[in-house]
């Protein structure tokens, strides 16, 4: 049976960010897809920059954070065919020497 090799081959993954009108959707995510790589999608869909004024951006799964960015898509998945995740926005102050 060729399902399960079927439904790792694609996810339907969305990515909501609080501050946008609609979310990043890709219908069609390759499951080996790692998570630092969809991160930088998504920051250029969000027209979005890490680095400026002490930003940085952290996606969600749930209320995990997704802090490995070679971690597959899959991997999140597990053996779900949808993932859905959220994008926060951390800002870091700069500190006194």
């Amino acid at each position: 049976m060729t399902s399960s090799a079927e439904s790792q081959h694609r996810l339907h993954v969305t990515v909501h960010f609080a501050a946008a009108p609609a979310p990043f959707e890709d219908k069609h995510a390759d499951p080996l897809e790692t998570v630092g790589h969809l991160k930088k999608r998504v920051l250029e869909f969000f027209h979005l920059h890490e680095g400026e004024g002490g930003v940085a951006y952290t996606l969600f799964h749930g209320t995990k954070p997704l802090e490995d960015p070679a971690q597959t898509l899959g991997a999140v998945a597990g053996h779900e065919h949808t993932l859905r995740l959220k994008l926060a926005q951390q800002i870091t102050q700069g500190t006194a020497a």
